[in-house]
């Protein structure tokens, strides 16, 4: 069970000018100048780009801090005593274990595990973790991360690479997973059976006229009605899609000034906003979609290449690519309402994950209630590929 927290986080002065672009589909070179000068002379705040603008704007990025909790959105867990020698990484309150013995992965899956560069999802209605692995599709870890298995699925899964993926509970229904395929350029929209997906194809917008590379890398629900799409891995322009029918709404913001590489997007109810990771400039940018502007920049240690983010109330896990000087990939924890990198997690160099070099996703997973009550953080690397699980503990001294 996640913990909800309200809030407010736009903290004065926070607010920056955005590096966004608003293209409809299709229109003339014509319209397109009006617009511009519309849009640039009447609303300062917004900017509109032509399919290859090139240029940039100032943003003033601000660098989190870093301090230690001691205090977390949970009481700690019990205290116990590890086997002398056991590695801990983390600080303060946040404090992991490596659990080597959690996501087995199955063995007709392994062959493909060093080519993975996928996503992780976790439904908690059904205390399942879903791993996307190119060349295998679906597999589900069960029974507290003890059991897994390849699922029966519609092949259009095992085609591509299932690169980032969202999930959206549903009362009395399966949950929804939309997931984006870098690989295939499309992006899939099914419930947990993973049959019969509805399939959106290459957006019928301006930015994509010209037949240029179109590679979506993740999305995120807003509500039932509304998807979000990064194309982290082509022309870095974000779009909103309607759910129902499944097709793009017809405006697209961001590109290359933006970010090089928006590689991953995630909904924030509390703040009604969106975190976008921008992987190679080492940033998490706050876009509200309702204003279509950028409400504010968080930079994390200087080198960090981010990957995406996942939520737990106040608390975002920041799974990185590399760490600063090029070290192996850390997993940042953020304090959104603090606005404080509150520990870094190194799988490779403190817990001794060999294959961890670059942490490509990584997902909070909590299962249990009261004393009985466990915190993993699950993640998935890449280059090589591999999965893997941490866990929380309060260790007696």
């Amino acid at each position: 069970m996640l913990v909800n927290v309200s809030r407010p986080r736009y903290a004065p002065g926070a607010s920056v000018n955005p590096t966004t672009g608003i293209l409809s589909p299709m229109q003339s070179r014509s319209r397109l100048f009006a617009l511009l000068l519309a849009v640039v002379c009447g609303a300062p705040r917004i900017h509109a780009h032509d399919t290859g603008a090139t240029q940039a704007h100032d943003h003033a990025a601000i660098p989190l801090e870093f301090i230690t909790e001691t205090e977390g959105p949970m009481p700690a867990p019990p205290a116990e005593s590890l086997p002398a020698g056991t590695p801990v990484t983390g600080q303060g309150f946040w404090r992991f274990v490596a659990a080597r013995d959690r996501m087995p992965v199955p063995a007709d899956a392994a062959p493909k595990v060093p080519c993975a560069h996928g996503t992780l999802v976790v439904d908690p209605q059904t205390d399942t973790v879903y791993w996307g692995l190119e060349g295998v599709g679906w597999i589900t870890f069960t029974e507290g991360l003890t059991k897994s298995a390849v699922v029966a699925q519609d092949p259009v899964f095992t085609r591509g690479n299932l690169h980032g993926a969202d999930i959206l509970p549903r009362p009395g229904e399966r949950p929804l997973v939309a997931v984006a395929d870098n690989l295939t350029g499309r992006v899939y929209l099914s419930d947990t059976g993973f049959q019969n997906p509805r399939v959106l194809e290459r957006p019928a917008l301006e930015p994509y006229a010209d037949g240029k590379k179109y590679a979506p890398t993740d999305v995120a629900f807003i509500g039932s009605e509304r998807l979000w799409i990064t194309d982290g891995y082509g022309q870095a322009w974000f779009m909103p899609a309607a759910v129902e029918p499944l097709r793009f709404e017809g405006h697209a913001f961001g590109g290359k000034p933006f970010s090089r590489t928006p590689h991953g997007i995630t909904h924030d109810p509390a703040t009604k906003s969106l975190l976008v990771a921008a992987r190679p400039e080492g940033l998490i940018k706050t876009w509200d979609p309702e204003a279509r502007e950028v409400r504010g920049i968080d930079g994390l240690p200087a080198g960090s290449t981010v990957c995406d983010t996942d939520l737990w109330g106040d608390y975002a896990l920041a799974p990185c690519l590399d760490g600063p000087d090029k070290t192996p990939g850390p997993i940042a924890i953020v304090n959104l309402r603090r606005r404080a990198v509150v520990a870094m997690l190194k799988p490779k160099a403190d817990l001794g994950y060999d294959d961890a070099d670059h942490i490509h996703d990584a997902c909070w997973y909590i299962t249990g209630e009261g004393d009985q009550r466990q915190v993993y953080v699950v993640y998935t690397n890449w280059k090589p590929g591999g999965v893997g699980a941490l866990r929380l503990v309060n260790v007696k001294h």
